[in-house]
């Protein structure tokens, strides 16, 4: 029993963290997702529309990094 007590706090800690990753994955694209009227370049519209959804299938997929490098590279479009 004391040998799989620190295995489960480490697995819960990695579930608990993985959760808030989710969390503000989801988040900054809904945000993006309500700026991309302001573009003023149908083509920059696009492109956001794509990388956001891009985006959404790979936060749905748990794949936090992907998801983060796709909100970098929409956050560049909108600036």
């Amino acid at each position: 029993m004391r040998r799989v007590l620190p295995v489960l706090t480490v697995v819960a800690l990695l579930f608990g963290a993985g959760g808030v990753a989710y969390a503000d994955c989801a988040q900054d694209i809904a945000v993006l997702r309500s700026r991309i009227v302001t573009l003023d370049d149908p083509a920059k519209q696009r492109e956001l529309e794509l990388l956001l959804a891009k985006a959404q299938n790979d936060n749905d997929a748990g794949r936090t990094n992907l998801c983060a490098d796709d909100l970098r590279r929409a956050q560049q479009l909108v600036k």
